[in-house]
């Protein structure tokens, strides 16, 4: 890791609470805690090269504390200068299961969570979004710095438009489906839809998917994208996140004959953050599948306090298309954020805002 990676500002409206305060309840033993409560990555995967100044500028923790994780058995190559230097992946765990209340999970399942219980009309009505996107801050430019190309919004997708009195001030989404090399903002209209799927081995596949998710049998939290890759084995390692799951849903689907993808975008709202389902193509139209988020409405957060009983949601899940979800032009969920021609590291987040737009 060059540089501190970007810090998370948190909204006040999602924070609620920081350490030490109620409404993010800590794990006994401060971030050490947490070890033991996720699966670590493999050191075949793993990249050594975070130091704790670091990884505190990005995760906005105590660096002694988390120099003191190798100590604690957190895998790390020792660096005679910097000290510990650990996976990066390995810390964003350790800050989402030690109950730090910043990590962008943390923050995803809490804004998930109030979306979830909010009216289902809300879920599906209309809504125009002005999103800015933002390459990563500490690498938007400087010699001998590879290439940042970011993915753009998929306006060929069900439910995604441009809305015309936006467009004439100037904020059209980028045309086309190639990556820019540079940030853009734009209003686009997003429209869900309800719908379920019918066949019932589709609902077996999913049942499967979600039950390992809410039993513990496959934690979900982070993966390094080389694991990503490898969606089958990481399942079978017992982690998993929205881009695992929703690859293996697509080809557990298509091994069944069906047509079916995994798709890869923006969560929009307070937080704008990358996420992942499946669609299957299913009488005349792409439906969504989205087993993260009935897992987070089912009580999926629960072991980092944050729980909802959102029965209706979940069940939407299966099937319906939410106005808060961008898809982008991705083929099988593939990452919105390149360093050239590799995908970028996970420090390295795209900036992404969005709030609701209407004419002045």
């Amino acid at each position: 890791m060059n540089g501190p990676g970007p810090v998370l500002a948190v909204p006040e409206a999602l924070a609620g609470g920081r350490p030490g305060v109620p409404g993010v309840p800590r794990v006994p033993g401060g971030l050490a805690g947490a070890l033991g409560r996720f699966v670590l990555v493999p050191a075949a995967h793993a990249s050594y090269d975070t130091d704790p100044a670091s990884a505190a500028r990005s995760l906005r923790l105590a660096a002694d504390e988390i120099a003191a994780l190798a100590a604690a058995g957190l895998p790390h190559a020792a660096d005679p200068r910097r000290g510990p230097l650990f996976d990066y992946v390995d810390l964003i765990n350790v800050a989402t299961f030690g109950g730090s209340g910043q990590s962008v999970p943390e923050l995803a399942l809490r804004f998930l969570l109030r979306f979830s219980a909010s009216p289902p009309h809300t879920w599906y009505e209309p809504r125009d979004w002005l999103i800015g996107v933002r390459l990563p801050r500490e690498q938007e430019a400087g010699p001998g710095r590879p290439q940042i190309r970011i993915r753009v919004p998929d306006l060929s997708a069900d439910g995604v438009a441009t809305v015309a009195e936006a467009a004439a001030a100037g904020l059209a989404p980028p045309p086309g489906t190639e990556p820019l090399t540079l940030g853009y903002q734009a209003v686009v209209r997003l429209t869900g839809a309800p719908h379920t799927i019918a066949d019932r081995r589709v609902r077996a596949i999913w049942t499967d998917v979600v039950n390992a998710l809410t039993t513990g049998r496959v934690t979900y939290q982070a993966v390094p994208e080389s694991l990503r890759a490898m969606h089958a084995h990481a399942w079978q390692l017992g982690m998993a996140d929205c881009i695992v799951v929703s690859r293996l849903l697509a080809e557990r689907i298509r091994a069944l004959g069906l047509p079916a993808r995994a798709r890869r975008g923006y969560l929009l709202g307070l937080v704008g953050s990358d996420h992942a389902w499946c669609e299957i193509y299913e009488s005349g139209r792409w439906k969504h599948l989205d087993a993260v988020f009935a897992f987070a409405a089912a009580g999926g957060g629960r072991d980092r306090g944050l729980t909802v009983d959102a029965p209706a949601f979940a069940q939407a899940c299966f099937g319906s298309r939410f106005n808060r979800l961008l898809p982008c032009a991705a083929d099988d969920a593939a990452p919105l954020v390149y360093f050239g021609e590799r995908p970028a590291p996970p420090w390295a987040l795209a900036g992404v805002s969005a709030r609701l737009w209407s004419p002045q």
